[in-house]
């Protein structure tokens, strides 16, 4: 019997996923600090930091609602409700897509949520906002937790009167609203874009980090940067494309596309695409192979190549 229990225990210790919270901080802030009102958007920037000695490794879900839950409550500590969109999520019978991330030391992980895509805010006032974060996926199970710091968070009530402009600009943005698209119309929609030169579509489903990122030289400055220059090389870089100074090829405007070929699995996929670009004299063909990832539903291009096949 006792030989049972050993094998056993040796059996599950190597698979045991285990985690040092010392020394892993999870840094939480707003990311586009302004009003806030009812109905509206509240970005938070969530930043994973190993400050420990050790490697820290933990798992990401493609579903955000299985790594961050929000705290919220108000002053006399009453905590609010979860979304109906996040309950439906978090509750439907899926399989749970996900991939192993290491921090090294001093190495640090970050991405944005929306908070109103996790708890019901109904009511202007203040409100203590805590982040959890569930490097082993939170499916229902008890599982280790790590919290953030406090953010204090002011929503007033919604403007009864928007004047015209403001209506415009909501209806550009709905316009500009992500969807749940196919890789092959994710690709189609920015090309699209770039031909009538509609910009704000055309980065819509760009990765622009990790775009910036294929150049080495660029990569090896923007790791050294602050969070915050990071955000305004980011903003240059765009600029840059839109005046087509760095890669040209993605922005330039072809007379006429095909979709080839698309192949993709839940979290990562391939779109080759035929572009025709006419000259006086000749056509140039050519082959763009984009990859695209999946986050929170919505496929993003995060890279490419270009093959040249000749004119006509």
């Amino acid at each position: 019997m006792k030989k049972t229990i050993i094998i056993f225990l040796l059996l599950i210790v190597p698979i045991t996923f285990c985690f040092t919270q010392q020394n892993i901080d999870v840094s939480a802030r707003f990311y586009d600090k302004e009003l806030y009102r009812i109905n509206g958007r509240i970005y938070i920037k969530i930043e994973i930091i190993n400050n420990s000695p050790a490697p820290f490794r933990f798992e990401l879900s493609d579903y955000r609602v299985f790594n961050i839950d929000f705290d919220v409550r108000t002053l006399d500590n009453q905590k609010l409700p979860h979304t109906e969109k996040f309950i439906i999520r978090k509750n439907t019978n899926q399989p749970i897509f996900f991939r192993q991330v290491t921090l090294e030391t001093g190495e640090r992980y970050g991405f944005i949520e929306d908070l109103t895509d996790y708890v019901q805010i109904e009511e202007p006032g203040a409100y203590k906002v805590t982040t959890l974060f569930f490097p082993e996926l939170n499916a229902g199970t008890e599982q280790t937790v790590l919290r953030s710091n406090t953010l204090e968070l002011t929503v007033r009530p919604p403007e009864e009167k928007p004047d015209l402009k403001t209506i415009q600009d909501y209806e550009k943005m709905a316009q500009l609203q992500r969807r749940s698209l196919s890789p092959d119309e994710v690709v189609s929609y920015t090309i699209e874009a770039r031909q009538q030169s509609e910009w704000e579509k055309f980065f819509l489903y760009l990765d622009l980090e990790s775009l910036l990122r294929r150049n080495p030289a660029r990569e090896r400055e923007y790791l050294r940067l602050s969070e915050e220059d990071r955000r305004d090389m980011l903003q240059e870089y765009k600029d840059q494309l839109k005046n087509e100074r760095v890669d040209g090829d993605i922005v330039v405007i072809p007379q006429d596309f095909s979709i080839i070929k698309t192949t993709y699995t839940p979290t990562e996929g391939t779109v080759k695409v035929r572009m025709e670009f006419e000259y006086p004299n000749y056509t140039e063909i050519k082959e763009y192979t984009y990859y695209v990832r999946r986050r929170d539903d919505v496929w993003f291009i995060y890279d490419y190549e270009v093959r040249n096949l000749g004119t006509e």
